[in-house]
């Protein structure tokens, strides 16, 4: 393959865009250079085309909005009937009211409905909505929520948040919920915000007791589903364990790509928005992003989708864990997600770091026209044909893999750029 007018709109877009990318894990960085695409074309189902003409298999998905497929008919035409129409207007669509009532229909917890633009939109309007019904400050959190100053103050890429709000955020460690309470024990917490399904998922009872624990000490719950929406089950974690929480965020596979967020959950704590609490965004009514969410949601509702999912992902979870046994990887490697959404983890050997590892993963991947990181989303499109392309391309990664880590050495194996996130891990 051919990179031609990638490099070249590489190029242009570094001299005006810092990573030349809007989202850190769109950038180039993350990719085996010299082996991948740069810019895409255009994208038919799970498959996309780059703007050399290259065609990838595609397991990333936009990094998880597209849920049922790229160009997917039903969802075109919502948007092209709205297009014709408006955008967003002086007005609100009748759309908006539509789509309110079918997430209050779908969504456990949801009694009203805010939409907002970005997933990071609908955490912070969660936790405002929390610290003014609460009257208390601190935040505790487990996981990723966006990149607005009361979460990412909490993270290790907190320059620029002042240490003042990054005092009023504290981590939790999924799964431990002698760690929550020790936490809550010793802070006046206004709400608990998690993503419900991290690595394998919540250990059996973990987020009730989470639930029970954050109401003890006078904390709302809230999950973050902008991640695993849409991706495990209609109604999202909650429905898929049972467990109901105050609020939820919901983003990214809401409407098939287009860009559109909500937080959801009860009425009394919603209602703040006409009582003070400011939660307004100019595109937040956007008319074509919710054409597009209600078209996504009727092919979700469609009886077997997710069965289909799980069908997929576990065919490729289990593939990839029987794979890293017979190459004998289990301490370089290892896989783990649920199996609608799970992949690879690195780890260094000998002279070799968990980066060099993971670049000979990209690359191999890379070269097998497939595009994933390590961790794949899943569409509707994915059947069984794709996911054996995945697990032969799989095979083929990780023998290079056994071959340097054998030799000790990248030499003769890497052939692209290594991968250079700018987020790294502290640890070999």
């Amino acid at each position: 393959m051919q990179f031609l007018k990638s490099d070249e709109l590489l190029k242009r877009e570094l001299k005006v865009s810092p990573l030349a990318a809007q989202t850190y894990s769109k950038s180039y960085r993350y990719f085996s250079r010299g082996v991948a695409p740069g810019y895409m074309d255009r994208g038919e189902g799970c498959y996309i085309y780059d703007v050399d003409g290259n065609r990838f298999l595609d397991f990333m998905c936009a990094l998880g909005p597209v849920t049922v497929g790229y160009n997917e008919p039903e969802v075109n035409e919502a948007v092209i009937r709205q297009v014709n129409r408006f955008a967003s207007g002086t007005l609100q669509s009748e759309l908006e009211v539509e789509l309110a009532e079918k997430l209050c229909e779908i969504i456990p917890c949801a009694e009203m409905i805010r939409f907002v633009k970005n997933g990071s939109d609908a955490t912070t309007a969660a936790v405002r909505l929390a610290r003014a019904y609460t009257g208390r400050d601190m935040i505790l959190m487990s996981g990723y929520h966006g990149m607005h100053d009361w979460s990412i103050g909490a993270s290790e890429n907190h320059k620029g948040v002042p240490a003042a709000v990054r005092a009023l955020t504290k981590n939790f460690i999924y799964n431990d919920i002698a760690d929550l309470e020790r936490n809550l024990s010793e802070n006046e917490v206004a709400a608990v915000i998690l993503e419900p399904i991290q690595s394998d998922g919540p250990k059996t009872g973990y987020l009730e007791a989470v639930k029970e624990l954050a109401h003890r000490y006078g904390a709302l719950l809230i999950f973050d589903e902008v991640v695993s929406g849409f991706h495990y089950a209609l109604g999202g974690a909650q429905e898929l364990f049972g467990v109901i929480p105050d609020m939820v965020a919901f983003g990214k596979g809401l409407a098939n790509g287009y860009p559109i967020s909500a937080v959801a959950g009860r009425k009394d704590l919603l209602q703040q928005i006409e009582e003070g609490v400011f939660v307004s965004t100019t595109f937040g009514g956007d008319s074509i992003a919710m054409a597009a969410a209600l078209a996504t949601i009727r092919i979700l509702e469609q009886p077997g989708f997710y069965d289909h999912i799980r069908k997929i992902g576990t065919m490729l979870r289990d593939g990839i864990q029987e794979r890293i046994n017979r190459y004998d990887l289990k301490d370089v490697l290892s896989v783990s997600g649920m199996p609608q959404h799970a992949g690879v983890a690195f780890e260094g050997h000998g002279s070799l770091s968990y980066l060099d590892i993971q670049s000979v993963y990209s690359q191999e991947i890379l070269r097998s026209g497939i595009l994933v990181f390590a961790i794949y989303f899943l569409n509707k499109h994915h059947t069984e044909k794709e996911a054996g392309l995945y697990l032969d391309a799989t095979d083929r990664a990780f023998s290079m893999i056994r071959k340097a880590i054998d030799q000790d050495s990248l030499e003769g194996i890497l052939v692209g750029g290594k991968v250079d996130p700018v987020f790294k891990r502290n640890i070999k």
